[in-house]
């Protein structure tokens, strides 16, 4: 049973299920209501296969870095073996391609290049300034899209995608902050290692400051209505904004776990707002 409860805990569930509601959000973005669900479905189940594939190989790739600072994971904990994590990879990440095969060809097209941009982030990425940060934003952004091209909604999905993807990049360098001893130790090239903690934050700022002033546009353009703007202002634009300001001045690992964690969370008032919206 523990390696059981060892192979769920490598999927990250929270991760994969937020993929799951990005996708179904993207999809509720349109003008049309929504008269076949199959489709959001498969295309949601889709996220979820592929985020869980996504994190059990980063786990599989990570676990050496993973035995300094997160060693109650399932790997460097050995609640499962690395050879167990790696055939699970490939039965998550086949069971994805399988059940994308039947959505259009554009969503086979998106989901077939998120899929590549993971596992370059997994064994190569996540370990260069910026890049992998950019990876993983891109991505995530990348599940709106699929969604509303699955419901045949058109573009409508990368409105939210482009504010997750400004949202998500943020959180990500507050990630390498946090993660900045142990990356160290590693030998890792993340962006505050590489340009310095205080340029780091700068960039974490400017990227969640522009995050703040986009998320009104879709309300004043009338591509979303006032449900979205009442959610998603106090939401995500307040709480947001005081990560800015904090991020003003150096903090310590802890602040900086509880700014990232927060901000994950947070994201769910975003899905709320677009699926209000």
């Amino acid at each position: 049973m523990s390696t059981v409860r060892g192979l769920l805990r490598l999927t990250r569930p929270d991760n994969w299920a937020i993929a799951a509601f990005a996708v179904v959000a993207g999809a509720l973005t349109g003008p049309d209501p929504i008269a076949i669900w199959t489709p959001v479905i498969r295309a949601a189940l889709v996220a979820v296969l592929f985020t869980a594939g996504g994190m059990v190989l980063n786990d599989v790739t990570d676990v050496e870095i993973d035995r300094v600072n997160k060693a109650y994971r399932p790997l460097p904990s050995e609640m499962v073996s690395r050879s167990a994590a790696i055939v699970w990879t490939v039965v998550l990440l086949g069971m994805g391609v399988a059940v994308l095969i039947p959505l259009p060809p554009v969503c086979r097209w998106i989901a077939f290049g998120s899929l590549g941009a993971i596992i370059i982030y997994d064994l190569w990425g996540s370990r260069q300034p910026l890049i992998g940060n950019l990876i993983v934003a891109v991505v995530t952004g990348l599940a709106f899209l699929l969604g509303g091209l699955a419901i045949g909604h058109g573009l409508w999905g990368a409105i939210p995608g482009v504010l997750t993807t400004f949202f998500i990049l943020g959180r990500e360098i507050i990630k390498d902050l946090e993660d900045m001893e142990a990356d160290r130790q590693e030998g890792l090239r993340t962006l505050p290692l590489v340009a310095g903690e205080a340029k780091a934050r700068s960039v974490a700022r400017v990227v969640l400051t522009i995050l703040i002033l986009l998320l009104t546009i879709p309300a004043i353009t009338g591509w979303m209505n006032l449900p979205y703007l009442l959610v998603m202002v106090p939401g995500v634009g307040f709480p947001v904004l005081m990560i800015v300001v904090r991020l003003a001045s150096q903090q310590d690992e802890t602040v900086y776990r509880r700014m990232q964690r927060f901000l994950k969370w947070d994201m769910l008032a975003g899905l709320l707002a677009i699926m209000l919206g």
